[in-house]
């Protein structure tokens, strides 16, 4: 078998893709509610300003958070007041740094308001990687749509192919 024969190892790939809700609020938001009632999801994540926003207005109030107050749309995210704790963090593009990974750490137990200067949407990884079970990550897609992850089902598939590849850069 070579590192690179990823058809041979097609148990990396037999997980569930992500909900991808291509509809706008509040049907986006009503579609991921009807999956977590559907599969009893205890906890729902959300990173970017503008899913979080959907949310909170529309009802489905999420664990925890990661905003950076920043939009192209310059929208304002209301009910923020819901969470107990704030942690501000520093988060360059494209990374996702000790703070901010200690930050989510803290999120995943709840209640928390995860406020970047930088930028947030590295941090799903993070929230996928360290959510408990029966838990939903919940981001935007840059064309449009609505990515909710769940957490338990992707989690465990996507790791594996993590690790796959690593042995394959240590064998070379």
């Amino acid at each position: 078998m070579t590192c690179y024969k990823l058809s041979r190892r097609r148990d990396l790939f037999a997980f569930p893709y992500p909900l991808t809700v291509w509809r706008d609020p509040p049907r986006s938001v009503e579609v991921v509610r009807d999956f977590v009632e559907s599969y009893d999801i205890r906890h729902i994540y959300t990173v970017g300003d503008v899913v979080t926003r959907n949310f909170l207005e529309y009802g489905l109030a999420p664990t925890s958070v990661a905003v950076d107050e920043k939009t192209r749309r310059g929208i304002k995210v209301e009910g923020l007041g819901l969470y107990k704790r704030v942690i501000r963090v520093n988060n360059p593009p494209g990374y996702i740094t000790e703070e901010a990974w200690a930050a989510v750490e803290e999120a995943v137990e709840g209640g928390v308001l995860i406020k970047v200067n930088g930028e947030e949407d590295m941090l799903s990884l993070a929230f996928i990687k360290l959510a408990p079970p029966r838990s939903v990550v919940a981001y935007g897609h840059y064309l449009g749509a609505l990515v909710a992850i769940p957490v338990d089902w992707y989690r465990d598939s996507i790791l594996r192919l993590f690790n796959y590849l690593e042995q394959c850069q240590q064998k070379a």
